[in-house]
């Protein structure tokens, strides 16, 4: 099961960071940029470094916001 969410997660993240390289609009590519950085600290959570997650959410997430 947790081999199917990391896989579930790895490729929602690979393919919003082709979305962020494609994207023409600067919002939208900021917009799946955050969404990266979402399933990256998803991905940490499955391994087992929740640490690694919150500090990913707030400095790479939450710096995109403001």
């Amino acid at each position: 099961m947790d081999q199917a969410f990391f896989l579930l997660f790895a490729a929602a993240s690979v393919i919003t960071a082709l979305t962020v390289v494609l994207a023409r609009n600067p919002v939208h590519s900021a917009l799946a940029l955050m969404a990266c950085f979402l399933q990256i600290s998803a991905i940490f959570v499955l391994l087992e470094a929740p640490l690694l997650a919150v500090i990913q959410i707030f400095v790479y997430v939450g710096a995109i916001m403001v």
